[in-house]
């Protein structure tokens, strides 16, 4: 199962906590929205790529 976290803003401690718990025994990846123009195209790439999307404020 692929995941993909979508960050919103950078990530804290607990987060990253959740994430690495989320992304056990999986095939990760993640998407920044918080950096300096982001590549939407891209996201919903990844979006569709994915089993699961998460999305972290």
């Amino acid at each position: 199962m692929k995941m993909l976290q979508v960050y919103r803003s950078e990530p804290n401690k607990d987060v990253q906590t959740l994430v690495a718990i989320l992304n056990r025994d999986r095939e990760a990846d993640e998407f920044k929205l918080y950096g300096e123009n982001p590549n939407y195209d891209e996201l919903v790439q990844k979006i569709f790529a994915a089993d699961k999307t998460v999305c972290w404020w």
